[in-house]
């Protein structure tokens, strides 16, 4: 063990020319002390030599949690959301339904209120939403997609912590939560290739695989080498309309993957009928009726996910865009149904 005297935060205070209530904070990255100065203070405490102690860290951060949690009950999370109406946005889809959902209650269980921030309102100016999120105390922020991603780059997220959902927002970047999507096709496809099917359509709305990296079609297509027993793999980028019964009639698909209801309904207005004509899986059978079977991506799983991550980060005061942004990802889960029953 060394006898050398630990570097203390008044020391490195006393280099930089500030106080060490200001080191402090600046050695935890609190956007009350400005981003120069924090900078200063850490290449300072870097040339230094500054340690910090183990033991009193932990004391300290037991007591700043403690008054977090009280805090926390008077604070509140920005829900960004590009509906015109919040209504809307939560009767949407299941999916961001039970997203949404997943947000509130495990904020509410943590001591924060989720406050909805309709972009549209603000006519996507977001320099009008950073002054009403500093002027109401808000630190954290989760993106809901979809919104107008390009309207995001004039933000100042130097001053917030921030996650979202899935793949679609690309800049800035920052922590995001995803389900494994290629884990979801997977499943599903291997469920269909072991049911004995031979055509399996992939069908879904424009953007839609885009958004997701091309995570859903790169899958499709490395699964058929794992299955010689399926003829052939094809894909429908489309919405669910007259084009689409065509398309399906021509190539001759005895199975369908896809991402909610909206498709099979078709069909049945078409005359072809579940499972008699084709089975079907549904990517998001979260969505859909019970006896739909597919996989299930737990989107209230992935709401309470990004609400802890958002509480920690405030807690720790991790403020700005991350150096190293992460993506923290939640394995599906089979939903038995009827719609794919063996060939």
């Amino acid at each position: 063990m060394s006898n050398e005297p630990r570097v203390t935060i008044a020391q490195v205070g006393e280099a930089v020319g500030v106080h060490k209530s200001t080191v402090s904070l600046a050695l935890r990255n609190d956007p009350r002390v400005s981003k120069k100065t924090r900078e200063r203070v850490m290449r300072a405490a870097a040339e230094l030599g500054y340690v910090p102690d183990a033991h009193l860290s932990n004391l300290m951060g037991y007591l700043r949690r403690i008054y977090s949690e009280h805090a926390a009950k008077h604070e509140s999370v920005a829900y960004l959301t590009s509906e015109p109406d919040a209504q809307a946005d939560i009767h949407r889809t299941a999916f961001f339904r039970k997203f949404r959902s997943g947000v509130h209650g495990e904020l509410g269980r943590l001591g924060y209120r989720m406050e909805i921030i309709k972009l549209r309102d603000y006519a996507f100016k977001m320099k009008r939403v950073e002054t009403v999120l500093r002027s109401r105390g808000i630190q954290g922020i989760i993106v809901s997609p979809p919104v107008d991603m390009d309207a995001l780059g004039a933000f100042d997220w130097d001053s917030f912590a921030a996650i979202t959902l899935g793949y679609r927002l690309s800049e800035p970047r920052i922590h995001r939560v995803i389900s494994d999507q290629m884990e979801a096709m997977s499943m599903a496809f291997k469920h269909m290739a072991n049911n004995g099917y031979k055509r399996i359509l992939f069908a879904y709305s424009k953007g839609r695989d885009r958004h997701s990296r091309r995570r859903w079609s790169i899958t499709l297509t490395g699964s058929k080498r794992l299955y010689p027993s399926v003829e052939e793999t094809l894909t429908y980028a489309g919405e669910p309309d007259d084009d689409f019964v065509a398309f399906f009639r021509e190539c001759r698909a005895d199975g369908l993957i896809c991402m909610g209801r909206p498709y099979p309904d078709c069909l049945k207005a078409a005359g072809l009928h579940l499972p008699r004509d084709y089975g079907c899986l549904l990517l998001s059978a979260d969505s859909g009726p019970d006896h739909f079977a597919g996989v299930d991506q737990q989107p209230e799983i992935l709401g309470r996910l990004a609400a802890q991550q958002i509480a920690g980060m405030l807690s720790r005061h991790e403020i700005g865009l991350p150096s190293v942004p992460y993506t923290l990802q939640v394995p599906p889960k089979w939903h038995h149904g009827r719609t794919c029953p063996p060939r």
